[in-house]
């Protein structure tokens, strides 16, 4: 995967306000602590020396406990794809872009309609994630209207790992969806042992804020913590609204909620692998909407990146996001802004691609257009080197003046290595674009589309793996009464 470059990391935060929003999330969590209603986690909070007012579900942590939890964590992890060699490496100085997780609409966009998803857009949107090499975590985009809601958990994930050799990502809704999940990812890898050596996939756990968690939520947490797979925690504090308004004050809320959720995994399992997901939002006072492509989006998970950092973790930051609904303009403006700022503070996995706004729906043709400027600011974060070869002198004394620098030997050699080209943005001129299509990127991006549907080949799983998993699936339809 690609290397962060030799650009100097953004700090948006000094030292000493690092210091200032740390010791301010320490205090919260010791005198107001978070509310975490399942009893399955409080004998071993206890145990790890947080304090629970059992009669409010309440739990508190003082700084020995936070620091504790801080330190067993582990924090470098790699999530591997069917195949070993397709992975996402955590907290190696790598990035790592995802499709989103799930949205519950998706968007036709030649039409610019939206739709309930069913199973065939789910398998849509995983054939165009395997395929895109700029995705390297493969998102599920949609949640399928077409399957019982309480089996489109346990739906989603067999589809993803029989449908990608990639890592990937999808939305888990609850404990007893998390263990059939689970055991369906033991089948494929072939034991617990090698599931815990090569996960596919790191659980995303998101309290609810203010300080609250779901107990669903936790019963998620305690499934994949018991099996040793990586948890991710990820709040999405909304500035003004769940969270307070100065974005400072929200970054401090963010961190209490995330590090609450740190200790509950190191209580549980000590040693986990843990992302720390740094994904504030603001509210837009206007519409009442949460902002995905806020300047302050990306001003804070600069920031909040940069605080994870401070304590060692690996960072989940939502940058590349927009609140347009369709690709255009605003959606390029607000995509590469954050997009830019959450790469050069040292974000390890950034995303969800594909969304159409704020979580108003999955659109495939964006994921396309997403994959392309993911290139694009990989280029722009290789940066350049400056070398005696690289300086050029002798080339340009042997070109000379008024000499063609075009066909030189140095020319023919390096221009693959030193320049960036689209496969999607268009550089032709205005005669050649109009006589080739005068189709504009969405348009070229729907013909992408429909190439990568027609003649993408998947590697499924082997006929005996799926019946396997099935009967998982099966057997959960079963205890909760489905037909």
């Amino acid at each position: 995967m690609f290397r962060v470059s030799k650009l100097p990391r953004l700090r948006i935060l000094s030292d000493d306000e690092i210091r200032k929003i740390s010791e301010a999330s320490f205090k919260i969590l010791k005198n107001i602590g978070v509310k975490i209603p399942n009893k399955r986690v409080w004998e071993s909070l206890k145990d790890f020396g947080a304090t629970i007012d059992e009669e409010n579900s309440i739990v508190k942590f003082s700084e020995e406990v936070l620091i504790k939890g801080i330190g067993l964590a582990n924090k470098k992890h790699i999530i591997y794809g069917r195949d070993r060699e397709k992975t996402a490496k955590l907290g190696y100085d790598e990035y790592n872009f995802n499709g989103s997780s799930g949205q519950y609409m998706i968007i036709d966009q030649i039409n610019r309609k939206r739709r309930n998803p069913n199973i065939n857009d789910l398998r849509k949107a995983i054939k165009i994630g395997d395929c895109l090499n700029n995705i390297n975590i493969v998102g599920a985009m949609v949640v399928p209207s077409d399957i019982h809601p309480e089996l489109q958990s346990v739906t989603t994930f067999f589809e993803l790992l029989n449908g990608t050799t990639k890592p990937f990502t999808g939305w888990v809704f609850d404990g007893k969806s998390a263990k059939a999940i689970i055991e369906m990812m033991k089948i494929v890898r072939g034991s617990s042992r090698n599931l815990s050596e090569y996960p596919f996939y790191e659980a995303l756990i998101e309290p609810i804020s203010p300080l609250t968690y779901r107990s669903e939520g936790i019963d998620i947490l305690v499934e994949f913590a018991n099996a040793d797979i990586p948890v991710c925690i990820g709040p999405m504090v909304q500035a003004g609204s769940t969270g307070p308004i100065h974005l400072a004050g929200t970054i401090v809320q963010e961190n209490a909620e995330i590090l609450s959720g740190i200790v509950i995994t190191q209580a549980i399992k000590p040693g986990l692998p843990i992302t720390y997901g740094g994904i504030p939002h603001i509210m837009d006072m206007k519409t009442s909407m949460i902002s995905f492509g806020s300047p302050e989006q990306g001003l804070m998970a600069a920031a909040i990146t940069q605080l994870a950092k401070s304590y060692g973790f690996p960072v989940y930051n939502n940058t590349g996001l927009c609140d347009s609904k369709l690709p255009d303009a605003q959606s390029g403006i607000e995509k590469a802004a954050t997009l830019l700022l959450g790469m050069i503070s040292g974000g390890d996995i950034l995303g969800h691609y594909g969304i159409s706004g704020a979580d108003n729906g999955a659109n495939l043709t964006q994921l396309i257009i997403d994959n392309e400027m993911i290139g694009y600011m990989k280029r722009v974060m290789k940066s350049f080197e400056v070398t005696e070869k690289t300086i050029s002198l002798n080339t340009i004394q042997r070109v000379g003046i008024g000499g063609n620098f075009l066909i030189d030997e140095d020319t023919l050699k390096n221009f693959k290595n030193n320049i960036w080209y689209p496969d999607l943005f268009d550089r032709f001129i205005w005669d050649t674009w109009e006589k080739r299509s005068k189709k504009t990127v969405d348009e070229r991006a729907l013909d992408v589309e429909d190439n990568i549907l027609k003649e993408h080949q998947q590697d499924f799983l082997y006929t005996e793996t799926i019946k396997e998993c099935k009967k998982v699936i099966d057997a959960l339809k079963k205890e909760r009464g489905l037909k």
